[in-house]
């Protein structure tokens, strides 16, 4: 009796790992939620080593770096813009700030970019918001969308002489 009942949990437990295997299977590569990534490394290529104090118009170098997970090849657009805190950021609406410079690159589905960067500032403030916005392609529409990411950093830029 003992072995009949041991022989069905045995049977019972490979039934269930037979459908795990199975159902792995099939859905491994089955793409949840599509998303991208968007990230801003300072100039040694770290989190939080980022400039803060700078003159206007002085350079200062940093990383951006992109991801793709979208499930197909997209076409980014990174909007660089100038902002305040008088001005939110918003995870729905594009900032409605200038833009100092953009970004442009093409990533296949899984792939990453991180590219060197060299800004500066036009013009003096304290507490400046400099945004980091991304866009992307979309063919339906075909034109570049704000695609609800953003990263920013603040700045101080004094005027210098």
């Amino acid at each position: 009796m003992i072995d009949e009942a041991l022989k069905t949990v045995i049977v019972g437990l490979l039934l269930v790992i037979a459908g795990f295997t199975v159902f792995q299977t099939f859905f491994a590569d089955r793409l949840v939620e599509p998303f991208s990534e968007l990230g801003i490394l300072g100039p040694n290529m770290k989190i939080g080593d980022y400039p803060r104090e700078l003159a206007v118009g002085e350079d200062f170098d940093l990383f951006l770096y992109m991801r793709n997970h979208m499930g197909s090849p997209q076409m980014y657009r990174v909007y660089v813009k100038l902002g305040d805190r008088g001005l939110n950021v918003s995870d729905t609406l594009a900032y409605p700030a200038p833009v100092v410079t953009s970004y442009q690159y093409s990533l296949g589905d899984k792939q990453n970019v991180t590219l060197p960067i060299t800004l500066n500032v036009p013009e003096a403030g304290v507490n400046s918001r400099l945004v980091f916005e991304m866009h992307r392609f979309d063919v339906e529409v075909g034109e570049f969308v704000y695609h609800e990411r953003w990263n920013q950093l603040w700045l101080n830029m004094t005027e210098v002489g």
